[in-house]
């Protein structure tokens, strides 16, 4: 039951925060909103354990607050990786760094928590068994403008306890995102 809500939720607050995005852009707190595709699970980084089914991402962006500049200002993010078949979803907040290479080409990383809805004690046909509910989450891109308001991405998307409860094997989706700056 609970993971079913627990997409549910997800899915809702992305199509909440597309709907209401343009809205909230220009002078409001919102900097970037973003839409992908992911390989879920991706075999390009371990023998795949859940299904092959693609993750849709959708993430907003906050313009950096002014209490964060000790910390090289980075962007809150918001977001959620939803899986189109029967394999774990999340949804994930946390910070996001930039460093532009170029006008056009940059690199950027972002730290923060996740909470899933896969398996917690024991493994399934499509599902890992990722040992807590609560986990952490990080993902780096390399990106290129393609023009002032329009970016794509190459991100690897990374979910993992840390070694905080047993068993610990993460789970890495590797993809593509579109962004659109305010």
């Amino acid at each position: 039951m609970f993971k079913s809500k627990l997409t549910l939720a997800a899915a809702a607050a992305c199509a909440l925060v597309g709907l209401n995005a343009p809205a909230m852009a220009g002078d409001g707190p919102v900097d970037e909103v973003r839409l992908g595709i992911y390989d879920h699970n991706s075999s390009l980084f371990a023998s795949r354990h859940e299904t092959s089914n693609p993750d849709i991402n959708a993430e907003i962006l906050f313009k950096a607050p002014s209490w964060l500049e000790w910390m090289a200002q980075p962007r809150i993010n918001l977001g959620a990786n939803i899986n189109t078949g029967n394999g774990t979803s999340i949804a994930y907040t946390g910070l996001t760094w930039d460093y532009n290479f170029t006008e056009a080409w940059f690199i950027e990383g972002s730290f923060g928590g996740a909470i899933h809805n896969g398996e917690t004690d024991k493994q399934t046909a499509s599902k890992l068994d990722l040992g807590c509910r609560v986990m952490f989450h990080e993902n780096a891109s390399l990106g290129y403008r393609v023009t002032a308001n329009s970016s794509v991405m190459l991100t690897v998307d990374h979910m993992s306890n840390a070694s905080l409860c047993s068993p610990n094997p993460g789970l890495t989706d590797i993809g593509i995102r579109y962004g659109y700056t305010f």
